[in-house]
């Protein structure tokens, strides 16, 4: 389903603590208060199927999942505790594991979901890489960093297969593999909260902000502005749509009305949706601060090079989708599909019915 259905705009869930205060994003809240729609896993456990997953998110006591490894794992759980015992990770590192590198933590959760999928073997299972996303946000798409991290995914989906065959599963296991976006590189960057300090919408000391009317969360190849003082709120938007839409390097904007041909939420339906969205040209970004400097900069050591976030009819967004194994016809090419679909397809290889999906099952490659 499209965001103005499942409500998920941001890795996580948008927040406003009043006072003129910014919004800011609180990343780990309970799945069911960041998903406003049942996903697969949840179908799958109602009907007594068993579901896993490894680094999957937003899954924060979600409740449907017999077995997992999260994010940022429990070193009190029940998979921690297990490969504890088998000597797969020790107590300090389970501790420590959220300020290790990804790509450490990529052999961490590959370690955990051979793990569960040779002694439990789950009807389900999700896993999740996080390496090649920062390679490609720190170092940019097709650098040698990127390239690396790739073939690193790879060893790691490698060794989920060979957990298969070592299971006896693998000739009755449908393999998907898929990634929610691409990357591009942009040269410069777009900073509209230094706008709308300028004008007097942002007030700040130093770093800190002391006061706002209006707020842009930015996301690489998107922005999105808030009228957070609803005493002014039309007032806000008014004075803030020409000074965004001036900027140097924004390619549109567009406002609540338009917001059904992207798939988002109205502020009506959602108080996560913004009041005003801006799209970056090729070769910009969107950038958070407000500390005063010119909006456009060349981008710095300290600023990623590597961006997602951009309109998904980019071919730089455009993602992988791969489907093997038991359930699949051997040999069919696809032509382009939407991440919509992938959800619908896996339920109906797992026997579900999931109603009012906007994507479609992939039945061309199903046997």
């Amino acid at each position: 389903m499209t965001p103005a259905k499942h409500g998920v705009l941001y890795n996580g869930m948008l927040t406003f603590p009043g006072n003129a205060q910014p919004p800011k994003i609180e990343q780990w809240r309970d799945k069911n208060e960041m998903v406003r729609v049942p996903t697969v896993y949840d179908h799958a456990f109602k009907v007594g199927l068993t579901t896993a997953h490894v680094d999957w998110v937003p899954t924060t006591n979600a409740n449907t999942f017999n077995w997992d490894f999260p994010e940022r794992p429990n070193p009190q759980g029940k998979i921690e505790q297990e490969m504890v015992k088998a000597g797969l990770i020790t107590l300090p590192e389970l501790e420590d594991f959220n300020r290790s590198n990804p790509a450490w933590r990529d052999q961490m959760w590959t370690r955990a979901a051979v793990h569960i999928m040779e002694k439990y073997q789950p009807n389900l299972f999700y896993f999740h890489l996080l390496n090649t996303d920062a390679n490609n946000h720190k170092y940019g798409p097709g650098t040698w960093a990127s390239l690396t991290a790739y073939a690193y995914a790879d060893n790691c989906i490698q060794q989920l297969l060979d957990a298969l065959d070592r299971a006896k599963l693998r000739e009755k296991t449908t393999i998907i593999v898929v990634t929610d976006h691409g990357f591009k590189t942009a040269q410069k960057l777009i900073r509209p909260n230094v706008v709308l300090r300028k004008n007097g919408l942002i007030r700040a000391a130093g770093p800190s902000v002391t006061s706002c009317d209006g707020y842009v969360m930015a996301s690489g190849g998107i922005a999105l502005f808030y009228a957070v003082n609803s005493a002014n709120k039309a007032e806000t938007i008014a004075k803030a749509k020409p000074l965004l839409s001036d900027l140097e390097g924004v390619a549109s904007m567009i406002e609540p009305k338009d917001y059904a041909a992207y798939g988002m939420p109205t502020p009506a339906a959602n108080e996560q949706a913004p009041d005003l969205v801006l799209f970056a040209k090729a070769g910009y970004a969107f950038h958070g601060s407000h500390v005063l400097d010119t909006p456009i900069t060349e981008v710095t050591a300290d600023a990623y090079p590597g961006h997602h976030g951009y309109l998904n009819t980019d071919p730089q967004l455009d993602g992988v989708f791969i489907i093997s194994g038991a359930a699949v016809k051997p040999g069919v090419k696809l032509e382009k599909i939407t991440n919509l679909d992938i959800a619908p397809t896996t339920a109906k290889i797992l026997g579900l019915t999931m109603p009012n999906v906007d994507g479609r099952v992939l039945q061309e490659v199903l046997k």
